[in-house]
């Protein structure tokens, strides 16, 4: 056989090859979404309230999809690890992320050189729920108004303290925010986690505390807290005798909280709408509507270009919140 003849059966089985792989591209490209299983990153613990809510929508997305949605727990550096992993994904729908508000929009006001972009580097998806978090003081604390605890702070500077979730976080910068605007002096005592600031407060540990509202009901009920507040603009419509944070004062801006679904850039348009269609859908079952309201979760499904202007919103406030802290990039 001649050199030609073997060069020529040679690139004949190449071209033979080239073509059957593309086929096969074509193929897995073709194939409806999702043809294989879903990872959602967490960046909440294992046990806390905000990682039951995540599994349980997923098992209800499973259903409906026909394909294992896998919850996988991924805390630590502030939701910073999950966001990393999420963004070396391929942008194909079958690597999301569950996170709280502070993994995207504090980011970039704690890092000298921010490790994302959250106006950049995410495809939102929707907010998944808000957390219905609430004041509340000692019982022994002679006010029962949010306007009364401000006159009192006001009366008594340097002589109350206040509980967080820790620098930085959540609890935190909602104190820092709210003394800046009405110019208290309050000391911040921070803890490891916010349910122990409730106990701090229960306990006459510590003046002021947040707490998500459904644990501080048993508190109040005992007369142990006072709650003053719920941290929304209107009342919470599952919790309709507490008061809201909005109605007591007009100016007040909500540090974000609750859970947010988001994907790394560059996601199709109709795996966007498949994903967020199938949460809403997840967050419309009777089950998931009452496991939310027994956390103290209001579930809100918003859309994704209604999500990505809450980001933007979200971003503006936790600046402010920040800088009141005088939390300085590291």
């Amino acid at each position: 056989m001649s050199v030609n003849s073997t060069m020529k059966r040679q690139l004949l089985v190449c071209l033979c090859l080239a073509g059957a792989i593309g086929s096969l591209s074509h193929h897995a490209l073709s194939q409806p979404y999702p043809s294989k299983a879903i990872r959602v990153l967490s960046t909440f613990n294992p046990g806390t309230v905000a990682d039951g809510a995540i599994r349980l929508v997923a098992q209800k997305m499973s259903d409906s999809m026909m394909q294992p949605v896998i919850v996988e727990a991924m805390a630590g550096a502030g939701g910073v690890l999950a966001a990393q992993t999420l963004l070396r994904s391929a942008p194909d729908g079958y690597t999301i992320m569950h996170s709280a508000p502070t993994t995207l929009v504090a980011t970039p006001f704690l890092f000298k050189t921010p490790p994302y972009d959250p106006l950049k580097d995410f495809t939102y998806l929707t907010h998944l729920a808000d957390a219905t978090t609430c004041l509340l003081v000692a019982a022994s604390l002679p006010v029962n108004t949010v306007r009364e605890l401000i006159d009192y702070a006001r009366a008594n500077p340097g002589k109350l303290a206040y509980g967080s979730n820790g620098v930085g976080a959540s609890y935190h910068l909602e104190m820092e925010l709210l003394k800046q605007k009405q110019g208290l002096d309050i000391l911040h005592v921070p803890y490891r986690a916010g349910s122990e600031t409730l106990m701090a407060a229960a306990t006459g540990q510590i003046s002021i505390a947040f707490s998500p509202a459904a644990a501080a009901l048993g508190q109040a009920r005992a007369g142990k807290v006072k709650i003053l507040a719920v941290l929304s603009a209107k009342r919470f419509a599952s919790m309709p005798e507490l008061p809201s944070m909005g109605e007591q004062l007009p100016d007040y801006e909500k540090i974000p909280s609750g859970d947010e679904m988001v994907g790394p850039a560059g996601m199709p348009d109709p795996v966007v709408r498949r994903l967020h269609a199938e949460i809403v859908k997840a967050l419309g079952h009777a089950e998931v509507q009452e496991r939310l309201k027994q956390i103290g979760f209001v579930p809100v499904g918003n859309t994704p270009q209604e999500h990505e202007a809450q980001i933007r919103k979200d971003m503006e406030i936790m600046g402010r919140a920040i800088k009141a802290a005088q939390i300085k990039p590291e």
